[in-house]
């Protein structure tokens, strides 16, 4: 999968932004996005299997810095269910469409919380001209001991307007 990914980059990488004569990633641009991870694409040390769902907006505060925030739920095996939330910031390579990012989330489950710094690092390949097909490869640091820090492949769609 990885190796399709790297594949598509590569092919693409220019070839999306030829046409276009101002930037893709500009600023005061607006975007909604949605993404999944989880079926066998992460692994944290407490749980073999999960699933997350969320939902993420942001804003390009200036050329290629976007600020954004997720809304999201998770369910994993052997674990409860809990909501989480997050803000962060993400940086847009303009030549080649990849970004990185930082967030920090707060995850909530009955009377436990806990916070979790994220690093992600993803593509937003173009389908049309606002809409992106985005994959991504992150990282969750737990913030408790015995908690569940963990990598994973998410998979979105985004729109920019």
């Amino acid at each position: 999968m990885m190796a399709a990914i790297g594949l598509m980059m590569a092919m693409s990488a220019n070839a999306q932004y030829l046409n276009t004569s101002d930037k893709v990633f500009s600023q005061d641009k607006w975007y909604v996005g949605v993404s999944t991870s989880g079926l066998d694409l992460n692994w944290n040390k407490i749980s073999k299997w999960s699933l997350n769902l969320q939902a993420k907006g942001g804003y390009l505060f200036a050329d290629d810095w976007m600020v954004i925030g997720n809304l999201g739920w998770e369910t994993q095996a052997d674990a409860p269910n809990f909501f989480k939330a997050g803000a962060g910031i993400r940086y847009y390579f303009e030549s080649c469409g990849i970004y990185a990012g930082l967030i920090g989330n707060y995850l909530h489950y009955d009377d436990w919380n806990e916070f979790r710094p994220e690093l992600h690092v993803g593509y937003a390949y173009f389908l049309t001209g606002k809409l992106t097909i985005e994959p991504e490869l992150y990282y969750q640091q737990t913030t408790k001991s015995g908690g569940s820090s963990g990598i994973g492949l998410r998979v979105g769609f985004g729109v920019f307007f």
